[in-house]
């Protein structure tokens, strides 16, 4: 009798797990969500370490953008319109701003390193490009991030040391993220000068504030 009521009881639990909210899908490493206009589909997952049995530190995340082609049920996807990828690093929280321009979200060390610290990026739908919000605004100190307006966001960040102790909020409009200035992006952030490279990641020579998009292997 228990292993029939099992029986029964399984087609339930495949339903919840596949109905659950992207927020409850992202502690097992995936989210799928639609923009909020219905146009595109994103969809992201840890990607074990290829050839590192058994060392999760070394896990990553892959993003995959698809535009929607029809978008009544069966709903159907078009040809993959970007991708990237994110070695040593997992999502945190993944959200689109309500305008469906652009998808925000943090990111934990899949080694536990650094545990103060989120980075965050932030994909634009029209420029096909990704930026790590750290290079612009200061290190961010918390996975969490609130999202209001069309595209303005609020995040925590903490320039002092040692960090995670001094976490202050930061309202930003997300477009200025993707304008052509720099300067101008960090003074329209509200920061006085470029923060300075986060503790766990290399110091690197002439790095460009605004990475080029890493296409996914094949």
């Amino acid at each position: 009798m228990k292993y029939v009521a099992l029986a029964l009881l399984a087609p339930l639990f495949v339903f919840a797990q596949a109905s659950a909210a992207p927020e409850e899908r992202e502690s097992v490493g995936v989210w799928k969500s639609e923009s909020p206009d219905g146009n595109y589909s994103g969809a992201m997952r840890r990607m074990p370490a290829i050839g590192i049995p058994d060392k999760s530190e070394f896990d990553g995340l892959r993003l995959e953008i698809f535009p929607i082609q029809e978008k009544k049920p069966p709903k159907s996807l078009g040809k993959r319109y970007f991708a990237f990828d994110e070695e040593g690093r997992v999502a945190a929280k993944v959200k689109w701003t309500a305008d469906s321009r652009f998808l925000v979200f943090t990111t934990v060390s899949s080694g536990g390193h650094s545990p103060w610290h989120f980075t965050t990026y932030v994909f634009s739908v029209s420029d096909k490009k990704i930026v790590c919000l750290d290079d612009v605004i200061g290190p961010v100190v918390d996975s969490d991030f609130k999202l209001e307006g069309p595209h303005t966001g609020t995040f925590k960040i903490d320039d002092q040391f040692p960090r995670g102790q001094h976490p202050e909020p930061l309202k930003l409009d997300i477009s200025l993220l993707f304008s052509g200035d720099q300067k101008e992006k960090i003074e329209k952030a509200g920061t006085g000068q470029p923060a300075n490279q986060p503790a766990d990641k290399p110091t690197v020579k002439d790095q460009p504030s605004t990475p080029t998009p890493k296409e996914v292997r094949r």
